[in-house]
């Protein structure tokens, strides 16, 4: 299922400037996202033709809140000579994926799309969600930084996770902020319940090419939180863009986790 859905969406170039691309990425996942109960609108006169996806999905039984993070946007391709398969095609070799977008942030967020398609498909409760996924990532937009902040104040999480995170050597991180010489009570079993404990923490955010709206705009009673199937082989930006299918194959059963992590932390 995730072979034939990323096929599609790495087909898109939704790059800034392509107006019809970008619709593609869009209806691209309100078509998944839309029929799971998510209430969805696309916000902000993006000059560059990549408006951002807001989503809301409300649990009138449940108080617990999680604001997820991501984007339909791709960086450009500046040398395609220097690509070994077309870059808007998804190969597979040596166990990992090749294709613009796959590492940032088309395979993440599929990934997470998908798992909780399959959650409500399998009758699972679910938080209430605010998921922002932007088209200005790439290219430093004004736009989400007009958009995001309303919804933020309005929605009042306490939880909000990146778009993505890394494996080093073999071991996947969470990162968490804000800065502290104390973890957050909650780490803990943040860690046990989605890697068994082995994850290293890490007090800092993903890295970032540019200022993030979504880092940016968390209140400061917010935790940010990151963690992903991304490594040092991924090459963002960069030609021959890839993951490890193994990596990103686990991580739907591991937002899956971190999904029913909300919903039953006394933290939150």
């Amino acid at each position: 299922m995730i072979k034939e859905d990323l096929k599609k969406f790495i087909a898109i170039p939704s790059i800034a400037n392509d107006n019809e691309a970008n619709q593609s990425a869009i209806d691209f996942i309100i078509n998944i996202l839309s029929p799971l109960g998510f209430k969805i609108t696309t916000e902000g006169n993006s000059p560059y033709h990549q408006p951002v996806i807001v989503a809301k999905y409300n649990n009138t039984t449940s108080d617990k809140k999680v604001v997820l993070y991501g984007h339909y946007d791709v960086e450009k391709i500046k040398d395609w000579e220097k690509w070994d398969t077309p870059p808007f095609e998804l190969n597979k070799k040596d166990n990992r994926y090749y294709g613009r977008g796959i590492a940032d942030n088309k395979g993440i967020l599929l990934t997470r799309l998908l798992a909780i398609k399959e959650m409500v498909e399998n009758g699972e409760t679910l938080p209430n969600i605010l998921w922002i996924i932007q088209g200005e990532e790439e290219v430093g937009g004004e736009t989400p930084f007009e958009v995001i902040p309303k919804y933020f104040a309005d929605f009042g999480a306490k939880i909000y996770l990146e778009e993505t995170g890394i494996y080093k050597n073999g071991k996947p991180v969470i990162f968490y902020l804000p800065k502290s010489e104390k973890e957050p009570d909650f780490l803990n079993s943040l860690n046990e319940k989605i890697y068994a404990s082995e994850a290293i923490v890490e007090n800092r955010n993903l890295n970032k090419f540019s200022k993030c709206p979504f880092l940016h705009n968390i209140p400061q009673d917010g935790y940010y939180i990151g963690f992903g199937p991304n490594d040092g082989l991924c090459n963002i930006h960069k030609d021959n863009e890839s993951l490890n299918i193994q990596t990103l194959t686990d991580h739907k059963d591991i937002f899956k986790k971190f999904i029913h992590w909300v919903n039953t932390n006394k933290y939150l």
